[in-house]
C-alpha cells in the first residue's frame, strides 16, 4: 500500500491545492449542496476538510478568531458570525475570512459550526481550494428537504 503521507510531503503546495480540488472536482455531485435561503450552491464542508485531510493531513489547519451570535432588533438570535484563519505548512500567506450562518430551531451549537466551517471554506479559498464552487461551476443540486 502507498503511503500517502511521504507522496504528499514531496509535493508543492501547489501540487496539493491542485490534488485537493480534483479530489472535489471526482466527488461532484455527491459533495455538493444549496443553500436553501440563499440558493448558493458550493461543496459540503465536510467533503473539503476530508479532502484536504487526505492531501495535507497534519499540514493545514485554522484558528477561530471570533464566533458569536447576533440578534435583531426585537433581540432574538438570528445569526452566527465567524472568523477563522487557516493555514497551510511551509506557506507565510494565512488568509482569514468571516462565515455565516441562520440559526434554526433555535440550535445555536449547529449555527456557530456552520458559522465556522462557512469562514474555512471562504478562508480556504485565497488558496483557490474548491474554486470552481466561486466561479459558479457546479451544478446546482434540487433542494431536498428532510422530514
Amino acid at each position: 500500500m502507498k503511503d500517502n503521507t511521504t507522496t504528499a510531503k514531496k509535493m508543492s503546495i501547489k501540487d496539493k491545492i491542485k490534488k485537493v480540488n480534483e479530489i472535489l472536482l471526482k466527488g461532484e455531485s455527491n459533495n455538493i449542496s444549496t443553500d436553501p435561503f440563499t440558493k448558493y450552491t458550493g461543496y459540503s464542508p465536510q467533503y473539503i476538510i476530508d479532502a484536504m485531510n487526505q492531501v495535507l493531513f497534519g499540514e493545514w489547519g485554522f484558528e477561530e478568531i471570533s464566533n458569536k451570535i447576533i440578534k435583531d432588533p426585537q433581540n432574538q438570535p438570528t445569526i452566527a458570525i465567524a472568523s477563522v484563519k487557516v493555514w497551510l505548512r511551509d506557506c507565510e500567506f494565512k488568509p482569514t475570512a468571516y462565515g455565516q450562518s441562520r440559526i434554526t430551531r433555535g440550535d445555536y451549537g449547529d449555527a456557530k459550526k456552520g458559522a465556522q466551517t462557512d469562514a474555512i471554506k471562504k478562508a480556504l479559498s485565497y488558496f483557490s481550494i474548491g474554486n470552481r464552487a466561486f466561479h459558479g461551476l457546479l451544478e446546482n443540486k434540487e433542494i431536498k428537504w428532510m422530514i
